[in-house]
């Protein structure tokens, strides 16, 4: 579409995003349309044989805007409309107004896309087909090389925040056993029937803490055992080795898929929270019922990765997780707990003090850990 080709709507839409500093084009806007995600101007009659000309809707401005947010140079659109659903309904960047949702469908297509390309997916999809030795150490070989590029686990965020202020402690890395415990788990499912045994299985799954927050180990290792004696952890391990969260995630329901939403973004919030106390953040009672409640869950690296991956195509991985009705359920009580402090989590109790104030403290603090 050439500039002399567009329509005086289109016109008027890209002259509204420049004033919100938005650089868009027609061409954009036509590539969105053709994908479904941007609505076509309504026509209106000029009467008296004069014909017709398009009619900018307010909600077009706030889709566009949206889109043009999540999009990027190079971007695929799938990753633009996991970004927007994962926006939709809260406050619009340039307006209080809410941010519109995506067509359900083009959601859950993304959704579908970016989990088969995710590695986690891609090694889960590998150890089923690992017959032998030499599949299972190629397995291992991925895994290693997945790990090397992904970003380490955070250590406590109160640690961290001493030796930020001056503690003679360095900051070390935590170990990823976790990941490594995940790629473990991952190979144990793929391995055939009658080669695993319960102690293999309870010992991946307990140090992979991302995958249980809120679970007794001990108390698992006695329930494997128990199935073991049963003669069920073969059943058990069977439909773990059947479920297949890229054909669920196909089929999910948009009110199942908005409530994982709703999970991931109390984990999101709370997992910054949690993590800004470790950078310095001032702290507050609010913060501490929160960052208690996480560590009394073991939600702590769920949470903190909820909230790096919230608004980037690692968030299909979150919603998958938060699909699961067990996980949701054990987020609530700290939903209870976020609900319940919020208004002391950005300001001290019976003080005047805003959220801009505290930001203010924490850049402060900052600076002064940086000189000091």
């Amino acid at each position: 579409m050439t500039r002399d080709d567009t329509s005086p709507a289109d016109l008027e839409l890209l002259r509204l995003l420049h004033d919100r500093d938005l650089a868009v084009s027609a061409a954009q806007l036509e590539r969105w349309r053709r994908a479904g995600l941007l609505p076509r101007h309504a026509r209106k009659a000029l009467g008296r044989g004069r014909g017709s000309t398009s009619v900018l809707a307010p909600r077009t401005v706030e889709i566009a805007d949206v889109l043009a947010r999540c999009s990027g140079q190079g971007k695929d659109l799938r990753a633009a409309v996991l970004a927007w659903y994962m926006r939709a309904g809260t406050p619009g960047a340039h307006s209080r107004q809410p941010v519109p949702e995506p067509p359900f469908e083009s959601v859950r297509d993304a959704l579908v896309w970016a989990l088969r390309g995710s590695p986690v997916q891609r090694l889960i999809a590998q150890a089923r087909r690992a017959r032998d030795d030499t599949d299972t150490d190629v397995l291992y070989a991925d895994a290693e090389k997945y790990l090397a590029r992904s970003p380490g686990p955070f250590g406590h965020p109160g640690l961290m925040r001493e030796a930020l202020l001056g503690s003679s402690q360095d900051i070390q890395p935590p170990p990823r056993g976790g990941q490594r415990s995940m790629v473990n788990l991952i190979a144990l499912l793929g391995l055939p029937q009658g080669e695993v045994s319960w102690e293999s299985v309870a010992q991946a799954m307990t140090a992979s803490r991302l995958l249980l927050p809120g679970v007794d180990p001990a108390t698992m290792a006695a329930a494997f055992e128990q199935a073991e004696r049963d003669g069920t952890l073969e059943h058990a391990l069977r439909v773990a080795r059947q479920r297949d969260v890229v054909a669920e995630a196909g089929a999910v329901s948009p009110e199942r898929l908005a409530h994982a939403r709703e999970v991931a973004r109390v984990l999101a919030f709370c997992g910054s929270v949690y993590l800004m106390h470790g950078l310095l953040l001032p702290d507050t009672p609010g913060q501490q019922a929160i960052r208690a409640t996480i560590d009394e869950l073991g939600l702590g690296e769920a949470a903190i990765t909820a909230a790096q991956s919230f608004n980037k195509v690692d968030a299909a991985n979150v919603l998958s997780f938060c699909l699961d009705p067990s996980f949701a359920h054990l987020t609530e009580k700290l939903n209870e707990v976020m609900t319940e402090h919020m208004d002391s989590v950005f300001r001290h109790p019976g003080e005047r003090d805003s959220a801009e104030d505290l930001m203010t403290q924490w850049l402060a603090a900052i600076r002064d850990a940086a000189e000091s």
